[in-house]
C-alpha cells in the first residue's frame, strides 16, 4: 500500500537508525529495517488501516531523511528524518505531518566534528567534493591513501594536530596522495610522521596537487628525502 523511500545524505547507509512501522490499533510492530548501505533505498510498508513509522536516531542523525509514498497514487504522505515518526492510513482520512522537514542532501558533504582515526579516514572515502573538519588532535593507526580525490578539503578551525609514529609506512607517513587528487590541508599540524623511503608525512604522486595553508610540520622523518613532504611528477603550494 505504502513505499518507504529511504535517504542518506553521507551515502554510507543510516549507521543504526532503524524504522519500525507500527500498527495503530494493537500497538504492534508490523515490520522493522534500516538502510543498511549507500545513499538511498526503498522498502514496502504494508497493512490496512493506520499505522505509524517511527525513525531510530543512530550515528548521525543529520544524514538521515524519509518519505512514505503512497503506490496507487504516487502521492507523498509523509516525511521526516531521524527520531522522527508519521502516521498514514491506507483510507481517505487526512494524514499528519512531521513538524521539522528533512536535511537537505548538500553536492558537497561536510564532516563537521571528526575527532578519532577511524572518522577521519572513513570521511576521507567519500572523496571529491569533501569538506572535513577536523576538532582534535588524532593519532595514526596507519597511513592513509588518497586516490583520485578532486576538490577534498581537510581542515581544522582549532588548530588540531595529525600525529603519526611507528606505523610501517614506506612512502607517506601519514598520506599519500595519488592518481590525480586535488588536496588541500588547512590550519593543520603534521607531526611525527614517519617512511622509510619518501614524505615523512606526505608523499604526493600521479600528478596530483597539494596545497596546504597555514600549517606546521613537527619532527617528520623519510629514510631518503622529504621530511615533511615529498613530490614526485605532482605539484604543491
Amino acid at each position: 500500500l505504502f513505499t518507504l523511500n529511504m535517504v542518506d545524505s553521507w551515502g554510507d547507509g543510516w549507521s543504526g537508525a532503524e524504522w519500525t512501522w507500527t500498527e495503530d490499533s494493537t500497538n504492534s510492530d508490523a515490520d522493522t529495517g534500516t538502510l543498511d548501505n549507500g545513499a538511498s533505498g526503498t522498502a514496502p510498508l504494508c497493512g490496512v488501516g493506520c499505522y505509524t513509522l517511527s525513525v531510530g536516531v543512530g550515528d548521525y542523525p543529520s544524514e538521515v531523511s524519509w518519505t512514505i509514498v503512497k503506490d496507487d497514487t504516487g502521492r507523498e504522505e509523509a516525511s521526516g528524518g531521524a527520531g522522527e515518526s508519521a502516521t498514514v492510513c491506507s483510507t481517505a482520512q487526512p494524514s499528519p505531518l512531521p513538524t521539522t522537514s528533512p536535511p537537505t542532501t548538500t553536492a558537497s558533504p561536510t564532516r563537521e566534528g571528526v575527532n578519532t582515526f577511524s572518522e577521519l579516514k572513513k570521511a576521507i572515502t567519500t572523496g571529491s567534493n569533501a569538506q572535513i573538519n577536523v576538532v582534535d588532535n588524532i593519532v595514526f593507526d596507519e597511513a592513509i591513501t588518497i586516490s583520485a580525490a578532486v576538490n577534498l578539503t581537510i581542515r581544522s578551525s582549532v588548530g588540531a594536530v595529525l600525529i603519526g609514529g611507528d606505523i610501517g609506512a614506506v612512502d607517506g607517513g601519514l598520506f599519500h596522495i595519488k592518481d590525480a587528487s586535488d588536496v588541500t590541508f588547512t590550519g593543520l599540524g603534521f607531526k611525527n610522521g614517519s617512511a622509510s623511503n619518501y614524505g615523512g608525512c606526505l608523499f604526493v604522486t600521479g600528478s596530483s596537487n597539494v596545497e596546504v595553508e597555514d600549517a606546521d610540520f613537527v619532527e617528520c622523518i623519510a629514510g631518503e628525502y622529504g621530511g615533511g613532504m615529498a613530490l614526485y611528477d605532482s605539484s604543491a603550494t
